[in-house]
């Protein structure tokens, strides 16, 4: 049938948006548009923002009448009146059509037309640190951050955002340590050290948790040098001391980070590119973790042999600096001043005391514990607001530290009350005041009678004390009197005294006893002045929504299902202790039901999948509420409603172990597939898979031909316990299930580098690709097909089936080095429903460039999309890339989506794509907002 002659809809759209909006709209426009929109078989409606909709994304096809449109057929239309948002404050406020969205500073998109006597649900989400004081300009009233709005005439809405009143810092001071090392890594004891890291090794994981746990510490991370395998150990568990998963990331400079999901990778420096960007990715990558970044031993990395600066100090975004490294420590003044240039030129971050212990032999003499290279020697202490990971994480990012000679030493902190509401403000903080605002601060020091106390003020020790002070008894308080000044400044305290004689070191001497992290005091946020700038941000408007977080908070690791029309989102979203699951749903015609619920506990909860099929909606994730030991559960919920109700939460899987990772996928006859990670004591990590309300107990589909051997007791590096983990799962049209993780049995000695004779430096372990794959008829292969070769690390491992069978898989491969070498994105096909696959070819290729976490969807005309995060843009951002598989045509070549910030851990399904985001946050440095956005790439 030929198409009539109709003028085309942005001619339409023009006409009829330079009319007065309080003006009748003409019935002939109207039908003209009408007709427009359902011959294009496209939704219409959208704001003056740009391309319609919010923030100018286009909502899906198929709809039925746009919101504002009452569907009234023929007769009089209905009037068209303006509705335009404002904020006032910090803050966001939407509209659940995705029409209407405003933030502050940025109102693209807000301002759109409705019909007279529709209504518009309106949604305000205040950022951190502010509160929501209520609409203006609409009926709503209270505090209630939702307003239901009826059109019958123009109207500016305004939602008002005020800074919440300061309060007094609440928590609980642990003591713990950042950087400790065992024989997972290289040289983690003496013997490796000294003999090229091929002797044996004496200090184990439990070897370190039992040193801990003696020396009264209350965390502590394992921070062994390029790699995660530590935490695949069986032994990574203390019922006594809470265990923070850590790295020592990098080939150099070093860096610790805590809080991690998986090794933090370095890339190729780049020669057409300044020398610190592989180094300013990796913070970036760290972040989009929700992890804190250390910058290790400054004085061995990031300074000349002078002390000068490098390059490397230009890196901005780092949470803390090691001024502390070992006891005693010969680096602490170099360090000192190292932080305090810093902090003069702008930089803000706190402080941290590293033991960096490595060897046992200087803690563990014939029974003497000496005072050298035990965990805790020094401290690091903090405020936190909880026992857990989450909150000791956040602790870390904030600054929150005092150090500590050892953990029973003595103690420092600083606190302030110049933003008023009493003693506000304390070490790690920011207080921005006018300038001659009049305070205190309040230093507070234990166990150190008769020992010096030194407060400095910028620009720091050159300058000498501001005060000093000799408290006379083990709990004293000393006030000074400050005044706020019209340039950045910063206030520390330190404590110092004479060292006691030891063998080692006979001769006493003046040292560092405590030190605290400064509080900085400016008129506004400072920005840093490094030597080198990074570029500006390159990023362009690329139409996305926001869809969870706040600003100045962390959402990340979202995941997307598409049913019938209607997308399912989740994602992970961290408060100052906890991390929970949220859900929102978004209807066929691109309306969300509701502002978002809360699926999981106020706990732990982690990594949340989700899958759907029909009115059928089902979400897992991981919840480890324990955590002393941490014993992580798989829990499921499931909706029957499209996401409306929820059932009660069920536990899948609990184990006197850790099951971790879960993924999902719904079986030909609607039931949920689960495949999760999963180990227990002198067990290896292997992978589980059951099919809910089919099986009775779930299948290890790894353990077939896994050889464990506990190894010897001479050598801590001699046990043999092959990890399977990071499962994928997939079902096919025709009922078949395929579950895809990666492995590492092939490896000469999985999870170590090196043993007895033979190893140099910590080489990734021969991680290959397995997958494993149950017929429709329900029996599974004997054994799975392995992808990937020996001379490479292939992780991270995601499949899809396509739209004719085919079985696609990708993951992330890198050569056998620890550092220095770029991720590429590998990709395989199978033709015969997974038994094998045809040989691997590199996605959206670039030996420049690393190319992290891909993630598979299918479109909506059945090809297979990837997505990762990618390294290439010239700004030095990471951002999203994206290439379609097409059985008959292989991979396009890739597509970057230069969007503003940096964009990471993409998902995608339907051609539509969520990814978490730094668009909205301020800063490079001292500002932790990630947001996850939703993007169509479907063309309208």
């Amino acid at each position: 049938m030929k198409l009539p002659n109709f003028p085309s809809l942005p001619a339409v759209r023009g006409r009829l948006s330079s009319a007065p909006s309080t003006r009748r709209t003409s019935r002939a426009a109207l039908a003209t548009l009408s007709a427009v929109c359902v011959l294009a078989l496209s939704a219409c409606g959208g704001g003056s923002g740009g391309g319609g909709g919010f923030f100018g994304f286009a909502p899906p096809s198929g709809g039925g009448p746009a919101q504002g449109d009452n569907g009234q057929d023929g007769g009089t239309q209905p009037a068209s009146f303006a509705l335009s948002l404002a904020v006032e404050g910090s803050g966001d406020v939407e509209s659940l059509d995705a029409r209407l969205a405003c933030g502050p500073g940025s109102c693209t998109g807000a301002s759109a037309d409705y019909a007279e006597g529709s209504t518009v649900t309106l949604n305000a989400t205040p950022a951190h640190g502010f509160v929501f004081a209520g609409w203006q300009g609409t009926s709503c009233e209270g505090g209630d951050t939702r307003c239901v709005v009826t059109v019958k005439a123009a109207q500016r809405i305004a939602a008002k955002f005020t800074q919440a009143a300061p309060s007094i810092p609440a928590g609980t001071w642990l003591k713990g340590d950042t950087h400790v090392h065992d024989d997972h890594s290289s040289d983690g004891s003496a013997a490796r050290q000294l003999n090229d890291d091929k002797g044996p090794g004496n200090t184990g994981i439990a070897d370190q948790i039992g040193q801990g746990t003696r020396m009264g510490l209350e965390f502590m991370p394992l921070t062994d040098h390029r790699t995660y395998d530590q935490h695949y150990d069986w032994n990574w568990e203390s019922p006594s001391l809470l265990l923070v998963r850590g790295e020592e990331a990098n080939g150099s400079p070093h860096a610790t980070v805590q809080g991690g999901v998986d090794s933090i990778v370095q890339g190729a420096a780049r020669a057409d590119r300044q020398p610190f960007t592989h180094l300013q990715q990796s913070i970036w990558d760290a972040h989009s973790q929700g992890a804190n970044w250390t910058v290790a031993h400054p004085n061995d990395g990031e300074t000349n042999a002078d002390g000068s600066f490098n390059a490397y100090a230009n890196v901005q975004g780092v949470d803390l600096v090691e001024t502390w490294n070992g006891t005693p420590s010969p680096e602490t003044v170099l360090a000192d001043a190292y932080a305090e240039k810093l902090w003069n030129a702008g930089f803000r971050f706190g402080i941290a005391g590293a033991s960096d212990s490595h060897m046992r032999e200087l803690w563990d003499g014939e029974g003497t514990v000496y005072p050298i290279s035990n965990p805790g020697m020094p401290a690091t202490q903090l405020l936190s607001r909880a026992y857990n990971e989450r909150a000791i994480v956040q602790a870390l990012q904030r600054g929150h530290t005092s150090l500590s000679y050892d953990p029973n030493g003595p103690f420092v902190s600083i606190a302030t009350d110049l933003r008023g509401g009493g003693y506000t403000a304390i070490g790690g903080d920011e207080v921005f005041v006018p300038a001659g605002t009049a305070g205190h601060l309040r230093i507070d020091v234990r166990r150190a009678a008769g020992l010096d106390v030194f407060v400095y003020r910028a620009p720091g020790k050159s300058a000498g004390p501001l005060k000093s002070f000799k408290p006379k008894t083990d709990a004293e308080s000393f006030i000074v009197d400050i005044a706020a000044g019209d340039k950045p400044d910063w206030y520390r305290a330190e404590v110092r005294g004479m060292s006691t004689p030891q063998p080692w070191a006979p001769v006493s001497v003046d040292e560092v006893k405590a030190t605290v992290s400064p509080i900085f005091v400016s008129p506004a946020p400072v920005e840093a002045k490094p030597a080198t700038p990074i570029p500006a941000d390159a990023g362009t408007e690329d139409g996305a929504l926001r869809v969870a977080g706040a600003r100045g908070g962390f959402a990340g690791f979202p995941d997307i299902a598409v049913a019938d029309g209607a997308l399912h989102f989740v994602a992970e979203l961290h408060g100052a202790s906890s991390s929970t699951v949220v859900y929102r749903q978004r209807d066929a015609k691109g309306v969300w039901r509701d502002a978002g619920r809360t699926l999981s506990g106020q706990g732990q909860a982690r990594f949340p999948r989700v899958a759907a099929r029909g009115n059928e909606v089902w979400v897992a994730w991981e919840e480890d509420a324990v955590q002393v030991p941490h014993r992580p559960e798989i829990k499921l919920r499931h909706s029957a409603d499209g996401g409306a109700n929820w059932d009660a939460t069920v536990t899948v899987r609990a184990v006197e172990g850790r099951a971790e990772h879960p993924a999902i996928a719904l079986s030909a006859g609607g039931k949920p597939v689960l495949a999760w990670q999963e180990i227990a004591a002198h067990q290896a990590f292997d992978i589980m898979a059951q099919e809910i309300g089919t099986d009775v107990q779930p299948r290890n589909l790894s353990a077939a031909g896994k050889v464990t051997d506990p190894g010897i007791a001479s050598d801590t590096r001699t046990p043999r316990y092959p990890a399977s983990v990071l499962p994928s799962v997939a079902v096919a049209a025709d009922g078949r299930v395929a579950v895809a993780w990666q492995d590492d049995r092939s490896d000469k000695d999985p999870l170590w580098t090196g043993a007895a004779s033979y190893g140099e430096g910590t080489t990734p372990d021969d991680w290959q690709v397995q997958v494993l794959v149950r017929e429709a008829g329900g029996a599974w292969a004997a054994k799975p097909a392995e992808i990937g070769t020996s001379d490479r690390a292939d992780r991270h491992p995601q499949i899809a089936f396509g739209a004719k069978g085919e079985l696609v898989a990708v993951w992330e491969s890198k050569e056998l080095a620890a550092s220095g070498r770029n991720l590429s994105v590998r990709a395989a096909v199978s033709g015969d429903g997974g038994r094998s696959f045809a040989a691997p070819v590199v996605v959206g290729a670039d030996d420049k460039t690393m190319s992290e976490r891909p993630r598979l969807g299918v479109d909506a005309d059945g090809a297979v999309r990837a997505v990762w995060y990618d390294s290439r843009s010239a700004d030095w951002r990471w951002r999203v890339m994206t290439a379609v598989f097409r059985p008959d045509s292989g991979w396009e070549p890739g597509t970057l989506l230069m969007a503003r910030g940096n964009n990471s851990w993409p998902v995608t399904a339907g051609g539509q794509v969520a990814f978490a985001s730094t668009r909205n946050a301020q800063r490079l440095q001292r500002d932790p907002t990630q947001q996850v956005f939703l993007l169509s790439l479907a063309k309208p």
